[in-house]
């Protein structure tokens, strides 16, 4: 998907979270979203999926509004896997379940029944398979969330929103609570899916692993490129701050 977002102003209460923000994304790029805490972060992904609209500026995902309509948003987010920091897993359900859930939309009502019932449609069960193997979740997945810990919730959240093949993946922090190799590989499987990402995080060492960059600040976009070339870091966290993240 390609994502255009053209000064962009959106206000939350009475505070300004993301000021006169322009940026453009290319069908299939990957770029990484750098920052602190309260930087913007998190509503910039919330604006490009629909959830919050600018007061100011524009924003177009393959040439549409997001909320031009009912319709279009719906299209946007069956073709969108979100991985949040705090899971919005659904409590009851088994770690299936809740993995199927991302292509409920495809299903005709039997489908639902079966599916609660712990009988996976045959066209889901091979790539059910692949994900749970790749991401260690086999035995976890006829148990319910709640009875997971916050890392293989994690990791159930990653293999969700990969399971559709989406076209656009929004991660927000999505290695946090990971041990380092469970991170590598959630992070590799994000950028190998060949959907256009877009993922946060406060941390340089993830940042350092995109050719582009963007870094927010109080709202502001005060760098967009790569972290490989010569930068002033301070003009990015301000004096300060760490040199691998930030809290």
């Amino acid at each position: 998907m390609r994502i255009d977002i053209d000064h962009a102003d959106v206000r939350l209460r009475d505070r300004t979270v993301l000021r006169d923000v322009t940026l453009g994304f290319h069908e299939g790029e990957q770029v990484a979203v750098l920052g602190p805490s309260g930087a913007g972060k998190t509503t910039l992904l919330r604006l490009i999926v629909g959830a919050v609209t600018p007061q100011r500026g524009d924003v177009r995902v393959d040439g549409v509004r997001p909320r031009q309509s009912r319709a279009a948003l719906l299209r946007l987010r069956r073709s969108t896997g979100c991985v949040r920091q705090r899971d919005d897993l659904v409590r009851g359900l088994t770690a299936r379940t809740n993995i199927l859930a991302a292509v409920a939309h495809e299903w005709r009502l039997r489908d639902w029944g079966a599916v609660l019932l712990g009988r996976v449609p045959p066209r889901y069960e091979e790539r059910l398979a692949e994900l749970a193997d790749r991401h260690e979740i086999q035995d976890v997945l006829p148990v319910p969330i709640e009875r997971l810990s916050g890392g293989q919730r994690q990791r159930v959240a990653v293999a969700r929103a990969l399971f559709g093949r989406p076209r656009l993946l929004l991660a927000d922090e999505s290695t946090a609570g990971l041990d380092p190799v469970r991170a590598a590989w959630a992070l590799d499987d994000l950028r190998g899916s060949g959907a256009t990402l877009v993922a946060t995080t406060h941390d340089l060492t993830v940042a350092e692993q995109f050719r582009r960059v963007i870094a927010l600040r109080e709202g502001r976009v005060v760098f967009d490129g790569d972290l490989r070339d010569r930068v002033d870091l301070e003009s990015i966290y301000g004096r300060g701050r760490p040199a691998k993240a930030l809290e």
